[in-house]
């Protein structure tokens, strides 16, 4: 006959998690973060820089904390955040638990690399989807998850990604970028709207779609290889495939780099009626924080765009 445990629980044992402790609540894993780079940095915007959130964000968090904990974890002083004596108690376990989660996390054999990347919407359709399994062949030892974004912004403080790819200028304080290619810019329109327009003048009597709140790319194509003033006729969308598929249904034409639509040109829904197309002022970054430089995944992914951009060519005939 088996013993009888003496275990309170089942489950327990000596120096174990006690299982009862399960239900209880813990503090959140993001305002524990904010908590130690504040306490390491001794600086609230030195510990957002190093996070990639705002300021606000690391303050907020670090008040849920002292709610939670129902303690002043920090105290101003000419030097900067110091820790009271609560904080400092905090401090020697926060740290150990975040290091141990972290190193668990980088060296489990048993779980594929997870690499969470955030895309622009348009380029997720009409770029990246067409292309993830060739990429996913190129990366067998990464989980890939997408989720798609119509800002054009990075912001990292939510932690729900590890990289995004952004239309911009690719300068964004406390963040690496490196750019996958420069946007090149053509009018786009449906193959019978086309016949229409035998030269960029006769552009002054259509209707222009833009894919944002701006005429900015518009404006600058215009001076470059029309004339006379721009028409009159506008038509805004918060996206630039919403846009470009209003062109392909013949309600005006559009602006847009030809790579990210070579599916719609190849098969003749749209049509790029002029040889010319500018370079405009943004292009699309792969943008990360910069304690992620050396991840093992963003480098094999930045490497596998990096070839597959090459063999995709700057224009479409």
């Amino acid at each position: 006959m088996s013993g009888i445990s003496t275990n309170s629980e089942e489950g327990d044992a000596e120096h174990a998690y006690p299982l009862a402790t399960l239900t209880r609540p813990l503090p959140s894993m993001m305002g524990l973060q904010a908590f130690v780079a504040v306490a390491k940095l001794g600086s609230l915007t030195r510990a957002a820089r190093q996070l990639c959130r705002t300021q606000g964000a690391v303050s907020r968090q670090i008040q849920q904390l002292e709610q939670f904990y129902q303690q002043p974890l920090f105290q101003r002083t000419p030097s900067g955040m110091s820790m009271t004596p609560y904080g400092e108690r905090l401090y020697v376990v926060a740290n150990k638990a975040l290091g141990s989660l972290s190193g668990f996390s980088c060296h489990s054999p048993q779980q594929p690399d997870r690499f969470r990347l955030r895309l622009p919407s348009t380029f997720a359709l009409r770029w990246f989807l067409p292309r993830l399994a060739a990429i996913q062949r190129c990366l067998p030892a990464i989980q890939l998850e997408i989720s798609t974004t119509v800002i054009d912004k990075p912001e990292f403080g939510t932690g729900d990604f590890d990289a995004m790819i952004v239309r911009g200028h690719g300068q964004w304080p406390g963040l690496r970028s490196e750019l996958l290619f420069a946007e090149q810019l053509t009018p786009m329109c449906s193959a019978e709207l086309s016949m229409d327009l035998p030269q960029p003048a006769e552009l002054a009597q259509q209707r222009l779609i833009h894919a944002n709140g701006s005429q900015q790319e518009w404006q600058a194509w215009w001076q470059a290889y029309a004339t006379g003033p721009m028409p009159g006729q506008q038509l805004y969308f918060d996206s630039l495939d919403a846009a470009v598929n209003a062109a392909a249904q013949g309600y005006g034409i559009a602006l847009a780099d030809p790579r990210l639509f070579q599916d719609q040109l190849g098969q003749g829904a749209l049509v790029m009626p002029f040889p010319q197309w500018c370079s405009g002022e943004y292009g699309y970054y792969l943008v990360h924080p910069a304690s992620a430089a050396d991840l093992s995944p963003l480098r094999l992914l930045a490497a596998t765009l990096h070839s597959l951009l090459c063999n995709t060519g700057s224009t479409t005939g």
